[in-house]
């Protein structure tokens, strides 16, 4: 008799549990995500399919490129639970790089996640998290000669104090960025003793920044805020023998909002410093950036940012001039189109192989809607890139290439 209970009482957990399960499932359609209980969050699975062409598929040189196709599969899943106490917005994919032909091998898993986690945005103190993770055949390292996988864990986490209405905001921050790296190419592809060739002299390029922050803004105006802003960093190699320990420093001051009903921007100056052990770089500090958003559905931006950092392993630490752009506009309701280009110089300092380097990129696309929960695009990105090597430097390959990338995807969600 008291099992005959239990067992009825189990069943009826059991029955509980799966209409706790099934319920956000009925509440649910085609674009519309799976609805979490009774909050506003949303849940959106997707499949998203992109057949691409690659004019040089492993970085190399002019004459010697290898092109091919590529196919990408990419499952994912976004998450929105938007409150003024705890806001939480999650994304992340899988993506499954099939290499065709000859390159199968190159064939491997990539993928991203990010997290934003928000708790008391309205009140007077507050917290916001960042995380973001990404795998992926592209690095912001521009002294590499040949491809690399670079696994990136980008860790924030910042502290906003908002006295009164808000007119005042100091925000404490702190963050710590982790790269690894494993080789991209094998065999004859990539020889001669490189580091990128060999797992673990690879790994002996993986590094960590540790930064901690101070921002203070003051809002002159409703949208407007005037802006000062420091930071510390630090460099931490993997391997001390391998890679330069370095540290620094940033200080900004300048403004930043909306400046009219259709113009916002920023401009700010500075200055930062780094010290290599021995020796040390300093420079000016410049961002100015400019947004006209003429229409709800179109907008245009354009910046130039004068900076310093560093690429991981014995590159030392550079100055960097950039220059980007980004346009788009929505048409008729359904089309998509934008354009995005950027243009990086850096000069660098301290133990070079590489003496400058530059990255030339810019990818037209246009995006539509072919239903609610059905997408279509397509574009083509072309990118190329120089360097200026040190006397006695062997020219590999990833220090001067240029490719060129068309892409059709298509993605589904529900």
């Amino acid at each position: 008799m008291t099992m005959a209970k239990g067992a009825r009482t189990g069943l009826r957990a059991l029955a509980g549990l799966l209409a706790l399960v099934l319920a956000p499932a009925a509440d649910a359609g085609p674009g519309n995500g799976i609805r979490l209980g009774g909050s506003a969050a949303r849940l959106h699975p997707y499949l998203e399919l992109e057949g691409r062409y690659d004019s040089n598929l492993v970085f190399t040189e002019e004459g010697e490129q290898e092109a091919g196709f590529i196919l990408h599969v990419r499952p994912g899943l976004t998450l929105a639970s938007p409150s003024e106490r705890a806001a939480v917005d999650f994304r992340a994919h899988l993506d499954w790089a099939q290499y065709l032909g000859e390159s199968s091998d190159l064939s491997r898993l990539f993928g991203d996640a990010a997290l934003s986690v928000g708790l008391n945005r309205r009140g007077s103190l507050g917290l916001e998290l960042t995380d973001v993770f990404r795998r992926s055949s592209s690095t912001r390292n521009l002294t590499l000669g040949y491809a690399v996988v670079s696994n990136t864990n980008d860790l924030r986490v910042s502290v906003p104090f908002r006295p009164g209405g808000g007119a005042f905001v100091t925000t404490l921050t702190g963050g710590w960025r982790l790269e690894t790296f494993e080789p991209f190419v094998k065999g004859n592809l990539c020889e001669g003793g490189a580091p990128e060739c060999d797992a673990d002299q690879a790994a002996q390029l993986d590094y960590s920044d540790v930064t901690g922050g101070l921002d203070l803004r003051w809002k002159f105006l409703p949208k407007t805020a005037a802006v000062l802003q420091g930071e510390y960093w630090r460099r931490l190699p993997s391997d001390p023998d391998a890679g330069l320990e370095l540290s620094g420093y940033r200080g900004w001051a300048g403004v930043a909002g909306l400046f009219s009903a259709h113009l916002a921007g920023t401009l700010r100056g500075g200055y930062g410093s780094a010290s290599l052990s021995p020796g040390s770089i300093s420079t000016w500090l410049a961002n100015a950036e400019v947004e006209w958003i003429p229409l709800e559905t179109a907008s245009v931006k354009a910046g130039y940012l004068h900076d310093l950092g560093a690429d991981p392993g014995a590159a030392g630490a550079y100055t960097s001039h950039r220059g980007y752009a980004d346009a788009r506009a929505l048409l008729a309701a359904r089309y998509t189109v934008q354009l995005v280009a950027s243009y990086e110089r850096r000069a660098y300092q301290g133990v070079r192989v590489v003496e400058a380097a530059d990255l030339l990129t810019v990818t037209p696309s246009v995006d539509v809607e072919l239903a609610r929960w059905l997408t279509a695009g397509a574009g083509v990105s072309y990118s190329r890139r120089t360097s200026e090597l040190a006397a006695g430097t062997r020219p590999l390959p990833g220090y001067a290439y240029s490719k060129t990338e068309a892409f059709l995807r298509v993605r589904g969600t529900y």
